[in-house]
């Protein structure tokens, strides 16, 4: 077997691929054995590369990617850093079909290899892997394959409990020597220190994945053996609700406080901060100034405390949650870019809705101290993306303890982020060294509203990472129609203006949570090769010519062809699905548009088995047109 590795360092590995059969019939299921010799130093990873680093991939001629088995793993320790990965020589192996529409005799099959190997830097690596193979009436074996030596064995008696992010694994006998790693990443707290007691093996689960995981898949590894672990991960009985006075607890309680204080620095606090600006100048004399400040301490503080509720209790149903977990939510995302893009333009005195956004903004009468209360609630919805220092061990010791010691801690929090405003509350000295209200205070009022633009154009960036370049572009669509719709409510603000305005901003919503459906993962990178062996294999194949400038593709994949019903069919038919993506420029899929007359994108080709004709499929597609054509054959 030959390779041509494609980096800065090709003396550091040297690999091959070895079939199990020298001879295969069509059809036949054989066996890969992916084989690497690396220098000292370097290393390879395993399936769960543990806190970085990327496993191998090996991919046929038609793009598909084999399922890899791996051998069992050593931990490699860079601290602060842990991976899992091979040293010096690995063999990994993949069960491949040998494809029906090749001719007899002697054939050169070629795969296409990427990985990732390190040493003081990591490079990858690709590579284009030749595979000798003789096609005949009979099989013979390959003398040369040599199978996998040190594969996972299998072991019993292994149980799993956890209290929070504490887990613990119990052994039929003692754990001195092992070390348990998951399968998957988003699993683990890979560098964290793991434990043993007796029998018990104490590990510490991800606080940052999106879930925790109801069974606990992975190795455990000892004496460079490893043990097939799977096992449920149940909730443990609930821990002690007393709350200690120890030292962890009162260091978390002071880091907590100090990360409060920080956070009003914060650059996505500190837009939301000047509504409370706002407020205090316009009442910055008489007492409503302290019934302001303690009202909004007490936005603050309850905020932390619903945070804290809401993270128990799904840590409880099974749920890996910790600060900012909303934010991995698109349509909350959506909701606060609206909403911080209404505040704006409400400073900017495009519209004024009643008093509620006023209220929000703090303004309003000396009594109105529900606004106060809210501008601390938001203030702390926007503050959760920001991680400042003392705050990751504060919240990293509530989010393992117990729910009285996480209140404790989330308290503390608002308490040091509500200090600033209780202070100038109590001592307004400096607040009467601000000048008497005017026209000054219009102008200012004015430039507090590009800071909350700012804030509206990062959240639509994090929406953008979270969604799909059509979501986004719908999300901007409706902010320039809510846009609209404000500046038209402000020009004569009557009740049928603001229904439509609200009925817009609720179709615009549930418009937005249809396009964040997920995207299907069965499409393929259409290449002819490729097309071909799906159709001598018998298979129907669907091919999608698209752009991501191409709108009409953007919207028809999020509304049709990455729907479930959609997918379903695929499924149902046993569709081979094909993505031509001509973002770029590719000499190659031009020529294929011009095969079926068309110069541009979006063109839809659904090949049938036994036809010698593609259908080319109307641009306006629907499920219905799919089913229609599929049920053609």
């Amino acid at each position: 077997a030959s390779s041509g590795i494609t980096d800065t360092e090709p003396t550091a590995l040297q690999q091959r691929l070895v079939a199990s059969h020298s001879t295969a019939t069509l059809g036949q299921e054989i066996t890969l054995a992916w084989e690497f010799a690396m220098q000292p130093e370097w290393h390879l990873y395993w399936q769960n590369a543990g806190d970085s680093g990327l496993p191998p991939e090996l991919r046929s001629s038609a793009n598909t990617v084999l399922p890899l088995v791996y051998p069992v793993p050593e931990v490699i320790s860079i601290p602060p850093v842990t991976n899992y990965g091979y040293k010096t020589a690995v063999t990994f192996t993949a069960p491949y079909t040998v494809p029906t529409n090749l001719p007899t005799g002697a054939q050169t099959l070629r795969f296409k290899a990427e990985f990732l190997y390190c040493k003081d830097v990591c490079l990858p690596g690709t590579a284009t892997l030749e595979l000798p193979l003789t096609i005949g009436t009979t099989s013979t074996a390959n003398p040369a394959f040599k199978p996998v030596q040190n594969l996972p064995q299998a072991i019993q008696g292994v149980t799993a409990s956890r209290n929070g992010l504490a887990a613990t694994l119990s052994l039929p006998h003692s754990a001195a020597g092992y070390y348990f790693a998951p399968s998957t990443e988003g699993v683990l707290e890979d560098s964290a220190p793991q434990t043993v007691t007796g029998n018990q093996l104490n590990i510490k689960l991800d606080n940052q994945a999106p879930s925790l995981p109801a069974t606990l898949k992975g190795l455990l590894l000892k004496d460079g053996q490893g043990y097939s672990l799977e096992t449920p991960l149940p909730l443990g009985a609930a821990p002690n609700t007393q709350v200690g006075l120890s030292a962890a607890f009162l260091f978390a309680l002071l880091s907590a406080f100090l990360a409060g204080l920080i956070l009003n620095l914060m650059p996505c606090v500190l837009p939301v901060l000047s509504l409370k600006v706002l407020s205090l100048v316009k009442h910055h004399t008489g007492p409503a100034r302290i019934r302001h400040a303690m009202a909004y301490t007490a936005g603050v503080v309850g905020s932390f405390w619903v945070f804290a509720a809401v993270i128990f209790v799904l840590q409880l149903g099974g749920a890996s949650v910790g600060w900012g977990f909303h934010l991995q939510q698109p349509l909350v995302v959506a909701g606060l870019t609206l909403l911080m893009m209404a505040v704006a333009l409400n400073f900017f005195g495009v519209f004024e809705l009643g008093h509620a956004l006023t209220r929000l903004a703090g303004s309003g009468n000396d009594d109105n101290l529900l606004g106060s209360a809210s501008t601390g609630a938001l203030a702390v919805l926007v503050a959760t993306p920001c991680t400042v220092p003392f705050m990751g061990g504060a919240l990293g010791y509530a989010l393992t303890q117990t729910l009285a010691a996480s209140f404790a801690v989330f308290t503390l929090l608002g308490l040091g982020m509500a200090l600033p405003f209780l202070l100038l509350a109590l001592y307004p000295a400096a607040l009467k060294r601000l000048p008497k209200p005017g026209q000054w205070m219009v102008t200012f009022k004015h430039a507090l509203g590009w800071p909350m633009l700012a804030t509206a154009l990062w959240l639509a960036f994090v929406y953008n990472s979270l969604t799909s370049q059509i979501a986004t572009f719908a999300l901007l669509g409706l902010a320039l129609l809510l846009a609209l719709g404000l500046w038209l409510y402000g020009q004569k603000s009557t009740l049928l203006r603001g229904c439509l305005l609200a009925a817009v901003v609720s179709l615009g919503i549930f418009g937005l949570a249809r396009l964040n459906q997920p995207t299907s993962s069965n499409w393929q990178v259409w290449a002819p090769a490729a097309v071909a062996e799906a159709q001598a294999a018998g298979r129907p194949v669907f091919i999608d010519f698209t752009a991501d400038w191409c709108l009409t593709c953007k919207v028809t994949e999020a509304t049709v062809l990455n729907t479930s019903a959609a997918q379903a069919l695929f499924t149902e038919k046993n569709v081979t699905l094909f993505k031509a993506d001509w973002t770029k420029q590719d000499a190659t899929i031009t020529a294929e548009l011009a095969k079926h007359g068309r110069k541009g994108v979006p063109l839809y080709v659904l090949y049938l088995p036994n036809q010698a004709t593609p259908q080319v499929l109307p641009q306006l597609l629907s499920v219905g047109v799919l089913a229609e054509a599929l049920n053609s054959q």
